[in-house]
């Protein structure tokens, strides 16, 4: 008996499938062929006018909310006062840097030294190897702290001296702070019997000449009024500062 000729009936499902799989690429290339390409645009940012220069005697309420320019010398109304040691200065902003004297290891392998070194920060001899006779205190009796002049005016304008002062910020008037002597006499009556003048500082401990670990030190510098140029926004009789460049030194 001859054989049949017929062909398998599950072939015929999948022919139909590769068809359909094969039309569905061949219309889709063809449609995308004919799609027009959208065309290409760029953007353009519409230029920054430049702040507009004003007078530094008055402020004009019809530049309420824009960006200005105002040239002129600081001045400082209200001085910054250091709150907690009654020191006060007529500047942008007051500086304290307190420092102690304080044991250091240095250790290098399996021996280890012991040096004095002053620091703003706590150095902690817990974990020294040696701790005998190298304990340091747990804690500064005094820390560094900043203070700002609480009215800074440029002309009828006033400016934040928080903002203005801070040499570390970008925004900063990006001058370096100047060393401003202070003496025992400055001090309220109950605290200068705590520290002894040395060389323009503050200094809490037997002999400055001979420091113990435990001795205090501090000192203070100032960021001057000066001359300078600001852009900003006016808010009122504020200059809400974005640049400042200084001029002139005092």
């Amino acid at each position: 008996m001859a054989k049949s000729s017929k062909q398998p009936r599950y072939l015929i499902p999948i022919v139909l499938v590769v068809v359909a799989i094969f039309s569905y690429w061949y219309f889709r290339g063809r449609h995308q062929q004919a799609a027009p390409t959208a065309p290409v645009t760029t953007s353009t940012t519409p230029a920054v006018p430049a702040p507009r220069e004003v007078s530094a005697d008055s402020v004009d309420s019809a530049n309420e909310n824009k960006t200005i320019l105002v040239k002129g010398r600081l001045a400082v109304k209200a001085p910054a006062q250091d709150t907690q040691l009654g020191v006060s200065a007529d500047a942008v902003m007051l500086l304290r840097f307190a420092e102690m004297l304080q044991w250091q290891e240095q250790c290098s392998g399996g021996d280890c030294k012991y040096i004095t070194v002053w620091s703003p920060q706590v150095i902690s001899s817990r974990r020294f190897r040696e701790q005998e006779g190298h304990k340091n205190p747990d804690r500064l009796p005094l820390t560094s702290g900043r203070f700002s002049a609480s009215d800074v005016r440029l002309g009828a304008f006033r400016v934040d001296a928080g903002m203005i002062g801070n040499y570390r910020l970008t925004s900063g008037l990006k001058t370096k702070p100047t060393p401003y002597p202070v003496n025992v006499s400055q001090l309220p009556s109950n605290l200068a019997i705590s520290f002894r003048d040395h060389n323009g500082a503050l200094y809490a401990g037997n002999d400055p000449e001979h420091p113990v670990v435990g001795d205090v030190r501090v000192s203070y510098r100032v960021i001057p009024v000066v001359d300078v140029e600001m852009t900003g926004i006016q808010r009122g009789e504020r200059l809400m500062v974005q640049k400042s460049v200084v001029t002139s030194t005092p």
